[in-house]
């Protein structure tokens, strides 16, 4: 059987190996952004200490309190505002600020090192990526606001308060989209676009609530009302400092800084109840298994195959979440049966039999109380793309889980090119009928890629 972990090592392709070089160019922009920035600064001198004390301090104990989300996501809000609001500064009281661009960099990068070594203590070094992230969104903004303001070009739009708060905004926009990219060109197991589709997604849409895939057979249908995105809450947090400190001074900085921790504790119980359903899932995940019910790792290696296809289809991180928890867990339904499945196949059993392990599958999910929409996704699973009855298609998800299950079911015993061919030859014959042929030909490009 295909070892499905190499779908996520490095491609063979000559697109994925562009990014791979791509990917390594962003971390040597970010270290050469961190020499230069100190070797400029320690040159020059430090220009307002005073001010760029009390933003590095912020800084530092925001990536001392950074969490990781869902998704392995780390976050640091607390940091990355309070890096924002240093870039953007205009004056303290009055006192016009004269720190530049090096400047700005080189604060953000001593005192990522001061925030982060609390977390190597602990054994948990940051991810050279997401170093190069902070610094690279840091210089972006500081490169678009420091050289105007310190010319004189932004006082016509400072005198219209208006078209000042536009320019802000604009600045942090930009930002989040330069950020957006860096993280896309990062992303080495899948195509550029998707990868930047599922950064703008988790940036402006939440991180749970905001965006959700449709019980109703949606694709992935956003919840109205959602919360705004963790990249709005830190732009306008960063923009708050900055603006504040002109009437009332540093004191602005903890002011509003207090908001910033409150909503580390909110991030802090987000992770945790991540954490107890990834636990749940896994639980669920094995009981098929252990019972004798499924081949060994096969739970596991639709997972992974069905979470690379949904990367390559460009769905966002809720909705990729929520595809490998019901991609993991899709065969537990064999657990009700009175006859199990010989071998845990079921690709050659009835429609209305898929249908029904699928549907005792998704009642029992459904008991643990939180995961509602993965039931949704495993009881859909089972039912074809297209049929007689014209009814509009299962979710998106469901069909990814079909494709990947087949695959996984038509290679049980061999993994050589010529079942691979004649596995895919079955899938695309079923093409617009059982299987969604959108889903096979992404299952195929991630193969090809994964060697």
């Amino acid at each position: 059987m295909i070892a499905v972990s190499r779908v996520r090592r490095a491609p063979g392709g000559p697109a994925a190996r562009l990014r791979t070089h791509t990917g390594t160019l962003v971390l040597g922009l970010g270290a050469l952004a961190a020499v230069s920035a100190v070797a400029g600064t320690a040159a020059r001198g430090v220009v307002q200490p005073w001010y760029a004390l009390v933003f590095g301090l912020v800084i530092a104990v925001g990536e001392a309190a950074r969490v990781t989300l869902p998704g392995s996501r780390e976050s640091a809000p607390l940091g990355a505002a309070g890096a924002l609001a240093y870039a953007l500064l205009p004056d303290v009281h009055g006192t016009v600020s004269r720190h530049g661009v090096l400047q700005v960099v080189a604060v953000v990068g001593v005192a990522l090192l001061a925030g982060t070594l609390p977390h190597v203590a602990r054994g948990r070094a940051p991810d050279p990526a997401y170093v190069a992230r902070r610094l690279l969104a840091a210089a972006f903004a500081a490169t678009l606001f420091r050289p105007l303001y310190a010319a004189g070009g932004l006082d016509p739009v400072m005198a219209r308060g208006w078209a000042y708060g536009t320019f802000l905004v604009l600045v942090v926009l930009l930002t989040a989209l330069c950020d957006a990219v860096v993280v896309a060109m990062l992303r080495v197991g899948g195509p550029f676009c998707p990868a930047l589709l599922a950064e703008l997604r988790a940036l402006g849409a939440g991180l749970g609530t905001g965006e959700r895939i449709g019980a109703d057979g949606g694709d992935g249908a956003r919840a109205p009302g959602g919360p705004a995105g963790i990249g709005t809450a830190v732009g306008a947090t960063g923009m708050l400092i900055a603006l504040s400190t002109g009437a009332l001074g540093l004191w602005a900085v903890p002011v509003f800084c207090v908001p910033s921790l409150l909503v580390l504790l909110s991030f802090r119980r987000c992770a945790a109840i991540g954490q107890v359903h990834r636990q749940t899932v896994d639980a669920l995940s094995r009981l098929p298994e252990a019972a004798g019910c499924g081949s060994p790792g096969h739970a596991a290696r639709v997972g992974e195959l069905a979470h690379a296809v949904g990367v390559d289809l460009g769905l966002g991180e809720v909705e990729l979440r929520e595809l490998a928890y019901a991609a993991r867990m899709h065969d537990i339904g064999q657990l009700a049966l009175a006859d199990p499945v010989p071998g845990g196949t079921t690709l050659d059993l009835p429609v209305a039999e898929q249908r029904r392990i699928a549907r005792l599958g998704a009642e029992v999910i459904r008991e643990s109380g939180v995961l509602d929409r993965v039931a949704t996704i495993v009881a859909a699973q089972a039912d074809p793309y297209r049929d007689e009855s014209a009814a509009p298609p299962p979710p998106l998800a469901s069909r990814i889980i079909k494709v990947a299950n087949a695959y996984d079911d038509l290679l049980a015993s061999t993994d050589d090119l010529g079942a691979r061919r004649e596995a895919f030859a079955r899938l695309r014959a079923d093409a617009a009928g059982a299987y969604d042929p959108r889903v096979v030909e992404a299952l195929a490009q991630v193969l090809e890629r994964a060697g």
